[in-house]
């Protein structure tokens, strides 16, 4: 479990104060062989370079663990009624929720895993959508640039494979429930990667998948707001 300070999550509560940088929200645990990584680090390389001096927080979805009954009735209890119980099933959910309300930027890199979210991504955005986010306060994300680079063996992205496509309808879902703009949910397709695995494809081959989504970072990486 993690170990987090209950008070130290609620001291640091905050609003939608969009004064930290870059959120990287990385949930593949191939490291090096991971597509969606590969292609972070380029998106990250490009967005230091316009924003040398604001932070970057990085969070491993594969070390937050599925919810709790317990913390799922916190999350959708007002922080303000929690009791000491409350606060500390909701204690990692308030901290994940602080990255996210205070980042200008946040980019999501994930594989598909049978046409859907991995499930240490679900178990992100279960701990998100909460009290702070989505109940009574629709409206946190409004504006906030969410890029979502995806990495997937078949082309999920394009037709004829795109109805077998469930992951980006539900990011779509999840960030305008919580507020955000369907214009300001951007992604970047690094599909196919099966041939480029199986050696039919060389991965700097200018239509491999990989290849196409490195072109495609420039488009999406210069997009902050004014707060």
């Amino acid at each position: 479990k993690h170990s987090i300070s209950v008070e130290s999550s609620y001291k640091n509560y905050k609003m939608a104060s969009r004064d930290g940088g870059l959120l990287r929200i990385m949930v593949s645990n191939r490291a090096e062989k991971s597509f969606s990584l590969r292609v972070l680090d380029k998106f990250t390389e490009q967005w230091k370079e316009k924003y040398p001096t604001l932070p970057i927080v990085d969070r491993h979805t594969f070390d937050i663990p599925h919810l709790s009954y317990e913390e799922q009735e916190a999350g959708r209890i007002s922080v303000n009624s929690h009791n000491e119980s409350q606060k500390i099933a909701f204690s990692l959910a308030n901290v994940l929720t602080d990255e996210l309300l205070s980042c200008k930027h946040l980019v999501i890199a994930t594989p598909m895993f049978n046409w859907g979210p991995p499930s240490s991504l679900k178990a992100w955005i279960d701990r998100v959508i909460n009290c702070r986010t989505y109940y009574g306060h629709p409206n946190h994300l409004n504006g906030l640039p969410i890029t979502c680079i995806i990495a997937s063996g078949g082309a999920y992205s394009m037709e004829p494979q795109l109805k077998h496509d469930h992951l980006r309808p539900m990011i779509i879902e999840w960030f305008e429930q919580m507020g955000a703009k369907t214009e300001d949910i951007q992604f970047i397709n690094s599909d196919p990667t099966g041939p480029i695995e199986f050696g039919k494809v060389q991965i700097d081959d200018p239509d491999s998948g990989y290849t196409r989504a490195i072109s495609t970072i420039p488009k999406v990486v210069d997009r902050l707001k004014e707060n």
